[in-house]
């Protein structure tokens, strides 16, 4: 998938405490068997950044963050695929719900944690959202999106994105998120009208902004393990 990642990793952090020289791991050096993350989710979208064509809409926000964390096999989405129920719901409308099942559905099968939801349905953008979720061993894969609105089917999210090196929970990772198109409504603006497309289309870059428009990142996602 295409994603910009400004990976900032303190890679000194792994290097004694995960084998490096036989200690023991201590939860303090990021190598223990889970860890929490804070999430800070900044929308950077504005009339600047994405208003030159098609209009920029007066109500820019996104809607709810959700994911999961999983096995690096597991996939909620990816660039080339198709969109599940969940993912076009969220991309369409901002719900969570179906794409939630989906989460538990594959909880239940042993290959992936609960549902992460935000606690802001929505929140404008420019602007910020916050939230924290746990991860343990099993689950080292972390899967967010959040659909960009008001939009035909266009959404922003990380895919599979690895939260350990050589067994050690990452201290901090930075990305810039750009814009996908979910294949599941041919509208070409922010405020077109619901218009399927039958059969859903590849997940994909958002074809309809202009060039410069499509390289600019919707927001900025970053990731801080708590504890140090």
């Amino acid at each position: 998938m295409r994603r910009r990642l400004l990976l900032a990793l303190l890679v000194a952090v792994c290097t004694a405490a995960c084998g490096g020289d036989g200690a023991p791991a201590s939860p303090s050096d990021g190598c223990s068997a889970s860890a929490t993350y804070g999430v800070t989710f900044t929308a950077t979208w504005d009339a600047t950044s994405h208003g030159s064509s098609p209009p920029f809409p007066s109500n820019a926000h996104f809607s709810r963050l959700v994911g999961s964390t999983h096995l690096e096999q597991t996939s909620f989405w990816s660039a080339g695929a198709i969109a599940t129920q969940g993912i076009e719901n969220m991309a369409e409308t901002g719900s969570v719900s179906v794409l939630c099942n989906e989460i538990e559905a594959e909880a239940d099968q042993g290959r992936a944690g609960d549902c992460i939801r935000g606690g802001e349905a929505s929140f404008p953008s420019p602007g910020t959202a916050t939230l924290t979720f746990n991860v343990d061993e099993r689950f080292p894969f972390l899967t967010l999106v959040s659909m960009i609105a008001p939009s035909p089917d266009w959404f922003v999210g990380v895919d599979g994105l690895g939260l350990q090196q050589a067994g050690c929970w990452l201290p901090r990772l930075e990305m810039e998120l750009m814009g996908y198109d979910a294949g599941t409504d041919s509208g070409v603006t922010f405020n077109a009208v619901d218009a399927d497309v039958t059969p859903h289309e590849p997940i994909g870059p958002i074809e309809a902004l202009p060039d410069d428009v499509r390289e600019a990142p919707f927001a900025t996602l970053v990731l801080m393990r708590e504890g140090g």
